[in-house]
């Protein structure tokens, strides 16, 4: 199956490592030495995301004092210098999925630093002031959504099929081709295109409403290739693998969920 994250792609690649016809006579692929495994994944999963919560909350602590007095200029560099650095290694692991047991942890510390700072900026745009009630909402929303589409895919109430992954991965070229219009026309050449990621007219809030959906099936999708990379028998170091695509989607997915209530909030 394509998947709609692209740190997954991966996956599509030929592995070297027994395929489900060789495991055919074994009462699961976990019995093989050297297999990934749901649960190996789910462990691995679990470590990056503490990673992520433990550096946001230490950046938080270090951010929050700043913009409080009004040095938010002293924040943009951690939030731009850990964003690169995050690029920078999703496209290494990417590219080279063995790294990602070195690499993941590294990029989670810096996803971490780089939300603290990115949520704190959204919640200056649109409610004019640090909510932390605000911050804290969108992380129990993303873990509600990560939670209920995890259970929703694993009682079969939910499958994505090829049409669905085609539709997806469609959307979210759409979604990645107009990120990069606004960048190249009103960055580099003044054109002021709307920027529906920023409007809290009903189209900017329907927009974030439907990234937020997006995004929430593409966890459902995460969910099933890694069960069937598992079932397939797919190498051990794809757990790494595995729990670094999930903590992509889950990074996306709180971002945009901040996004939306900001935006809900701005009309109160």
């Amino acid at each position: 199956m394509n998947s709609s994250n692209p740190a997954f792609k991966a996956f599509d690649r030929p592995i070297d490592a027994p395929n489900w016809a060789d495991l055919a006579s074994a009462p699961s692929a976990a019995a093989v030495p050297g297999a990934m495994t749901v649960r190996g994944t789910a462990i691995k999963t679990g470590i990056l995301l503490a990673i992520v919560i433990a550096s946001a909350i230490g950046s938080w602590l270090k951010f929050e004092p700043l913009v409080q007095a009004g040095q938010v200029g002293q924040v943009y560099p951690w939030v731009l210098g850990t964003s690169l650095i995050g690029l920078v290694l999703s496209l290494v692991i990417g590219f080279a999925p063995k790294t990602a047991a070195y690499l993941a942890p590294i990029y989670a510390a810096a996803e971490g630093i780089f939300l603290a700072g990115i949520s704190l900026f959204i919640s200056l745009r649109f409610t004019k002031g640090i909510d932390a009630g605000l911050i804290f909402q969108a992380m129990t929303l993303t873990f509600g959504i990560a939670g209920a589409t995890f259970i929703a895919y694993a009682s079969g109430l939910v499958r994505i099929g090829g049409m669905v992954s085609r539709i997806m991965m469609v959307a979210l070229a759409g979604v990645c081709i107009y990120a990069v219009a606004l960048l190249l026309c009103n960055g580099v050449f003044k054109m002021n295109l709307p920027n529906l990621w920023a409007s809290t007219t009903p189209i900017g809030i329907a927009f974030s409403g439907f990234v937020v959906v997006l995004a929430s099936f593409t966890l459902v999708q995460d969910y099933q290739i890694i069960e069937e990379s598992a079932a397939s028998g797919a190498p051990k170091h794809m757990e790494w693998y595995g729990a670094f695509a999930l903590t992509v989607s889950l990074v996306w997915l709180y971002i945009e969920v901040l996004r939306l209530l900001a935006k809900l909030r701005s009309k109160d």
